[in-house]
């Protein structure tokens, strides 16, 4: 599931960022972005619980798991999420959409990388 996850924030979430800043300027993307890290955030507290299928929910509690897959969704996903966001808000009034698609797109992929060390630097250290 965060494969897919990556995935869809690196190709998806740029394209609907961009679509989001042609359509409703700021407001639009600002609204789109909160709708993407809410999802996140949804997603990753459902990962942490027992019906979401861990089982380390049961042995250590839901509070652990939750913060643990909190703080790897922000690190790891939502990081990038924002970084798409703002190179997609600094980039679209000056550059063709194809442009800012490719920006948006490399920055949420350098954004995963970074973000992803980050978390197993925290997590695990």
């Amino acid at each position: 599931m965060v494969f897919l996850l990556c995935w869809m924030i690196i190709l998806l979430f740029p394209a609907g960022a961009l679509w989001a800043w042609r359509r409703a300027g700021r407001r639009g993307l600002a609204l789109f972005s909160a709708l993407a890290i809410g999802t996140v955030v949804a997603l990753a507290l459902l990962a942490a619980s027992q019906r979401g299928g861990n089982r380390l929910a049961q042995t250590y509690g839901y509070g652990y798991t939750a913060t643990r897959t909190l703080l790897l969704a922000a690190l790891a996903l939502i990081v990038p999420l924002i970084a798409s966001a703002a190179s997609v808000w600094a980039t679209a009034p000056r550059l063709r959409p194809g442009l800012v698609y490719l920006i948006g797109s490399a920055t949420a992929l350098v954004g995963i990388f970074v973000g992803t060390v980050a978390a197993i630097y925290l997590i695990w250290s």
